[in-house]
């Protein structure tokens, strides 16, 4: 097994709460050196970025490094739970909000999980995730989506092509940007990407920016993808310690078993005013810096577990 290739070293988390680790990785079908290049000519031609969104990691990860490791299911392992187990997932909260979207009863929806989807559609993985269906048959349920072909509804219908575009020979570059734009900024240098990823042939402008790249959404995600992305020359996984936000966590009292927690079971309740409200704490704490997304944990009191 191959291992990976680490061009830049991680130093360490910064926890002042003052600049935050974004990772930004390549899909598989962008990955390459002139990749690499046209978002390294983004962040090098504006001065701004240049100050403010330092590179701090960069590595490529081996194909068969990420499969023996099963980076991608354990990156994606609530989505993965639920694509494989379906509509027996749903808590009440989900069931009602199927409901009022689709405007039929939860308990006689055909409803699958996107594995058992492929079967009794008798499509590839490709196929379903490139189905196109309107706005309205489509939607998001604490982190899920579910999406209406026909007279079934699927659930996270994307992950079977992830699992499939992540191969033995598919490599994937990362990199970790210790950022302190604030968030028009930040934005902008991702819709620059976007743009000379485009200029360049390298994205199609008719596909979604997601399908080529990936960046940390939120605090929490960052502490997700340095679960998956985030290791040294010898194959060595860096503990999430070293992530900056779980740094923050810990100097805030939370230990580092509470925060595999949340990972791991993000969809909680959340104290909103009066009332309690049922959430995933990646969607929730998203575009949010160091302090708002701790101030969304401690706002928690309870926690659903998957089974």
């Amino acid at each position: 097994m191959r291992k990976p290739t680490v061009i830049v070293p991680y130093g360490g988390p910064e926890s002042s709460g003052s600049v935050e680790d974004v990772f930004l990785y390549l899909r598989p079908e962008s990955n390459g050196i002139m990749v690499e290049s046209i978002l390294m000519n983004v962040l090098r031609g504006n001065e701004l970025f240049r100050k403010k969104a330092q590179l701090v990691y960069l590595a490529n990860l081996p194909g068969d490094f990420i499969m023996e490791n099963h980076v991608i299911e354990d990156h994606y392992s609530v989505n993965y739970r639920f694509a494989c187990k379906g509509k027996s997932l749903f808590t009440p909260f989900m069931k009602q909000e199927f409901s009022s979207h689709f405007h039929t009863d939860f308990d006689d929806a055909a409803i699958a999980g996107s594995f058992d989807a492929l079967q009794e559609l008798n499509i590839d993985a490709e196929t379903l995730f490139n189905i196109w269906v309107p706005f309205e048959d489509m939607m998001q349920i604490n982190g899920q989506s579910i999406k209406k072909y026909k007279n079934l509804y699927i659930i996270n219908y994307d992950i079977p092509a992830l699992l499939h575009k992540n191969n033995y020979s598919t490599d994937i570059a990362v990199m970790i940007l210790r950022s302190s734009l604030d968030k028009e900024n930040f934005k902008e240098m991702i819709l620059q990407m976007e743009r000379a990823l485009i200029e360049k042939g390298i994205m199609d402008k008719e596909k979604p920016p997601s399908r080529y790249f990936h960046y940390s959404k939120g605090p929490f995600e960052q502490i997700l993808d340095g679960l998956g992305y985030l290791y040294t020359s010898d194959g060595e996984h860096l503990p999430m310690e070293n992530v900056s936000f779980s740094e923050m966590l810990k100097k805030s009292g939370f230990s580092l078993k509470q925060i595999y927690g949340v990972i791991n079971n993000p969809i909680m309740y959340f104290q909103d005013g009066e009332k309690l409200v049922e959430d995933n704490i990646f969607m929730r704490t998203r575009s949010k810096n160091f302090d708002e997304a701790l101030d969304v944990l401690k706002s928690v009191r309870s926690q659903i577990y998957l089974s």
